[in-house]
């Protein structure tokens, strides 16, 4: 048998060449171009101003559409234009409000073209017990600064993944993502059709004129205004969008877990599937707030009644109360009360070279117990959808509400959660990015 010997080297001159590297080297080296290598290349420009970590915006004006709710435009405080988007995208800002480190999202009503022109838009509701929302509605002028992430979320029309006509489904002040989704259309930046089904449960349509005007003068656009004037009623029925929509469509829906659950019991009639009934995730913080809090201990309250005190009666007034005296045993009296309350967890925190220890409730994210401890962390659409609060569990056991479990299974695997939508079940220790 023939025997095949390995070399490093094959026979030849390459072993010449081989030898002779570095003076080969040296002449390529000699024949380039004196000038320095770029400190930044075109590409990177390119991404750094279309996914730019923080952006500095300021205030540039103010509409005040009822005391509870303005419209707000931004502008970019420190450059010419302001980072792009999809129609239907959000951003998030950033705040420090009496020593908690907070961030909110907030639909972009704007276009993408503005963003070019420097004009960011969104639309801010008061909610009751809404810290965020309350602050800026309160607080903020013309003129502030204030912090933002760069756009993000994926509630926007796919030119390959949904269907060239666009139903947009929503009510009260979700309203932003279509109104940008039409204004896209009508700026030629988006190729669909749409048909927005607006509900309103209090007659008042924000960016009525807007949406009626884009409708006039677009044919791609059609906007029916839906009035209910009641809270516990939602009159956008299958019926009504197949008597409006004769074509195969992808639906967009935004708004409350409650109307969600009406709509996506409505539509399944159509059998539009996962693929063309999509819903915005809806913040966590939103909707803890009617969480019920899961069973916990219970705690045995005794309570002492006192013993009656005061001056020594006469003998009339002891005569005209004989009665109502013979009826009372001065005694002490042991009353048994029941009361439910949530159980608190310790929380240890890993920051960088910081360590941290706090407390969270067991019906609390982990997320707004670091936020109410002025601890900083990263978070964005804060419903575990876009992982960008991603942490390290090192030690305990957490819960998630049921669907909302968005974590890759790599991260399952290694213990990675998502503190935007998780809660406590023990002590836990976390480490966590910033």
């Amino acid at each position: 048998m023939k025997t095949i010997k390995i070399s490093s080297f094959p026979p030849g001159k390459d072993i010449k060449k081989f030898k002779n590297l570095g003076e080969i080297r040296s002449k390529i080296i000699n024949k380039t171009d004196p000038d320095l290598i770029p400190v930044e290349f075109n590409v990177k420009k390119l991404a750094t101003k279309l996914h730019p970590g923080t952006q500095k915006l300021i205030i540039k004006n103010i509409v005040e559409m009822s005391s509870d709710l303005k419209i707000f435009y931004f502008a970019a405080a420190d450059k010419e234009s302001l980072a792009t988007f999809r129609p239907g995208q959000y951003i998030t800002l950033l705040f420090n409000i009496n020593n908690n480190v907070l961030s909110r999202t907030y639909s972009l009503s704007s276009s993408p073209k503005e963003a070019l022109d420097n004009v960011y838009r969104i639309s801010v509701k008061r909610h009751t017990n809404g810290l965020v929302s309350n602050y800026i509605l309160d607080n903020l002028n013309i003129g502030d600064m204030v912090l933002s992430l760069a756009p993000s979320g994926d509630f926007y029309p796919s030119t390959i993944r949904d269907m060239k006509s666009i139903v947009g489904i929503t009510h009260d002040e979700f309203v932003s993502p279509f109104v940008s989704m039409a204004k896209a259309i009508n700026d030629g930046y988006l190729n669909k059709d749409i048909t927005i089904f607006y509900l309103s449960h209090t007659n008042e349509f924000v960016y009525k004129y807007e949406l009626e005007e884009l409708a006039k003068n677009n044919s791609n656009i059609k906007v029916l205004f839906i009035n209910s004037n009641d809270e516990e009623v939602n009159n956008i029925t299958a019926s009504l969008i197949k008597s409006q929509v004769t074509a195969k469509f992808t639906a967009f829906c935004f708004g409350n877990y409650e109307f969600y659950d009406y709509i996506n019991n409505e539509l399944s009639v159509l059998n539009l599937g996962l693929k063309n009934l999509r819903f915005e995730s809806y913040p966590i913080y939103q909707k803890s707030i009617n969480d019920s809090v899961t069973p916990a201990d219970v705690v045995e309250i005794q309570e002492e009644l006192p013993k009656k005190r005061g001056r020594k009666k006469k003998k009339n007034e002891e005569e005209n109360t004989e009665a109502e005296e013979s009826t009372v045993q001065p005694t002490e009296i042991q009353e048994s009360v029941e009361i439910p309350l949530p159980k608190v967890y310790k929380i240890k925190v890993f920051s960088q070279d910081e360590e941290y220890n706090i407390i969270c409730v067991e019906n609390q994210t982990i997320l707004s117990a670091l936020e109410s401890n002025n601890i900083p962390a990263r978070s964005r659409c804060k419903n575990g959808k876009c992982g960008y609060c991603r942490s390290l569990l090192l030690w305990g056991t957490v819960r998630i509400e049921e669907g909302l479990d968005k974590r890759r299974k790599a991260d399952i695997k290694f213990n990675y959660i998502h503190p935007c939508c998780t809660y406590p079940t023990s002590d836990i220790t976390i480490k966590i990015d910033i």
